[in-house]
């Protein structure tokens, strides 16, 4: 029963942040740190990331919080195909956790 009630606010908390939201079109999430500058574009199925750090692992949950799925990140620029079905998904990238919107 806790784990279930830390899953529903987890998901809640999730839900109230940013939300990357794929179309067709896909749209563009940029975050600055001070070191550089790491890019997320997700269209439809594709995820393109951008100045990820060498040997970084992106990490796909569901909004119930399990892995769906991960993939090394093993240069600046990868583009990675997921056959995701329509719904809310967390992506994360060592310290970069953002909410992805699959329509």
């Amino acid at each position: 029963m806790k784990r279930l009630f830390f899953y529903f606010f987890f998901a809640l908390t999730l839900l109230a942040s940013n939300t990357l939201l794929a179309q067709e079109k896909g749209k563009t999430e940029t975050v600055h740190d001070g070191r550089s500058s790491l890019t997320i574009t997700v269209s439809g199925t594709s995820v393109r990331i951008q100045n990820a750090p060498f040997g970084s692992v992106m990490e796909v949950y569901d909004i119930l919080g399990v892995k769906v799925t991960s993939v090394r990140v093993d240069s600046s620029d990868k583009t990675v195909t997921l056959n995701l079905p329509k719904g809310y998904y967390i992506f994360k990238i060592g310290d970069l956790v953002r909410k992805v919107v699959i329509k």
